[in-house]
């Protein structure tokens, strides 16, 4: 399960709210930079219901992975965006674009969210909604 810390950042772009995941680090301007590029890629080649959720770095094998969810099954095309994207901006193989399609959330509720709901479906987010207080207040660590 994501733990806030030392290595995970959320930040907002837009309206894609994306979790920066590090191995080992810390992210930087250029894991921001990255996230803004694959906001404006999916909101410019989506029908406006895919969202960046998570970007992901592993220092150790060097690889990038930047997830999106959505729940429309077009936009699975997003994958050949993205990497065509990436790709041109850095001229190494090593940046994996995933969409992952998940299933429609109940949007007639007044508490639904899609960028919550895309992001707990991918498992990048907790699901506030399936726990008690209690339960949920023992996943969140506190700032410190």
């Amino acid at each position: 399960m994501p733990s806030t810390g030392f290595h995970s950042e959320w930040l907002t772009v837009g309206r894609h709210r994306v979790l920066l995941h590090c191995r080992a680090g810390f992210p930087d301007a250029n894991m921001r930079f990255m996230a803004k590029v694959a906001a404006i890629t999916c909101d410019a080649n989506s029908e406006r219901r895919a969202r960046v959720v998570e970007i992901f770095y592993d220092d150790k094998a060097c690889s990038w992975t930047v997830s999106v969810a959505s729940t429309d099954a077009a936009d699975k095309q997003l994958e050949d965006i993205l990497l065509t994207v990436f790709h041109t901006m850095y001229a190494h193989g090593n940046i994996e674009p995933q969409v992952q399609i998940v299933e429609q959330g109940n949007t007639d509720s007044d508490h639904y969210n899609l960028t919550e709901h895309l992001s707990v479906r991918a498992g990048v987010a907790v699901d506030r909604w399936r726990h008690r207080d209690a339960e949920y207040q023992a996943t969140v660590r506190p700032p410190a």
